[in-house]
């Protein structure tokens, strides 16, 4: 998996060996009445291989779960947007949080690639003075990061049925 952040890219070390995690930042410019305000928006990624499992393509269920759990704190819910294929689903929350305020984009990630999944996570947030208004910040991850799968040689006889590196996956944004 390679993440492509539009800015400074770090790769961070993770705890169990099998998750990869990776940050970057990089400055930003929002408007508020045709005035230019600096900002930062601030990523962090990570990506690990699963089982497949039947509830693959729910991506928002795990966001709910985590909600429930409260293991995401005083983040509260703006908005989502959802997109699926029969590769792979997508869910993005757009949300805030206080203290100090800054709003942030939660983003739920599965890719099939055979009997396995490729669970991709990816929160934003968008550090600002307290001047700017909410804007669509779907619109700035969406622009700024991307992730890219190589998957693995076919191992079936007929290539044209078999995913390949020839095949790479191109996950919606």
């Amino acid at each position: 998996m390679v993440f492509a952040g539009e800015g400074g890219v770090e790769l961070l070390p993770a705890d169990d060996g099998s998750t990869f995690v990776a940050s970057f930042w990089r400055p930003l410019q929002f408007t508020k009445n045709e005035q230019v305000i600096a900002g930062r928006m601030e990523c962090r990624a990570a990506a690990e291989r699963a089982p497949m499992r039947a509830t693959w393509a729910d991506q928002s269920a795990i966001y709910k779960a985590e909600h429930q759990q409260g293991s995401l704190g005083d983040f509260t819910e703006i908005d989502t947007r959802t997109e699926a294929n029969a590769l792979s689903s997508r869910f993005d929350v757009l949300g805030r949080r206080r203290d100090p305020l800054r709003y942030e984009v939660r983003s739920y990630i599965a890719v099939r690639t055979g009997t396995q999944l490729v669970n991709l996570r990816e929160t934003c947030q968008f550090l600002r003075d307290g001047q700017v208004a909410r804007q669509n910040f779907f619109q700035y991850v969406d622009r700024h990061t991307s992730f890219v799968l190589a998957l693995a040689a076919p191992a079936e006889a007929d290539p044209a049925a078999a995913t390949s590196l020839d095949t790479l996956t191109e996950i919606p944004s």
